[in-house]
């Protein structure tokens, strides 16, 4: 088996031998969750335009670095 062949067979069972454990997980929320009530949630206000701008600037530059 070459080396490839080899991290493929492990990934693969390790994959099989997690499997039964993440099956046998219980539910995620107990059943006294009150989901009714709203909570305070983060607010999303003008910054995110200003990040995401300043995300495609920034990669732009680096694609245009990297040519």
């Amino acid at each position: 088996m070459n080396n490839k062949s080899k991290i493929r067979f492990i990934a693969v069972l390790i994959l099989f031998l997690t499997m039964p454990l993440v099956y046998a997980l219980p539910p995620g929320f107990p059943g006294d969750v009150d989901d009714e009530t709203p909570t305070p949630t983060a607010p999303i206000d003008g910054f995110i335009g200003v990040a995401i701008a300043a995300g495609a600037v920034y990669g732009i530059r680096k694609l245009r670095q990297n040519k």
